[in-house]
């Protein structure tokens, strides 16, 4: 698990359970709130074995993520996926 910090966002990678498998995602909070967090998938095509696999993954993309918008949309460097 990585941890990113942005203007008015905190990111966090992870992994979540999906059927019998793992799938990568960044959860994003609105820093100063009681928001609840906002789970994006990271779209790769597959899920995989182990939550570490899906994991290293998903701290790959939040190394690419830029920023976080004003409606929560992670911003990507450019040609990053």
């Amino acid at each position: 698990m990585a941890r990113k910090h942005f203007a008015r966002y905190e990111a966090i990678s992870s992994a979540v359970p999906v059927e019998n498998a793992f799938e990568p995602v960044i959860a994003i909070k609105r820093r100063g709130t009681d928001d609840k967090a906002r789970i994006h998938a990271i779209s790769t095509g597959k899920h995989y074995h182990f939550a570490s696999e899906a994991d290293a993954i998903a701290e790959a993309a939040l190394t690419k993520v830029m920023e976080v918008s004003d409606t929560g949309e992670l911003i990507f460097e450019p040609n990053a996926l």
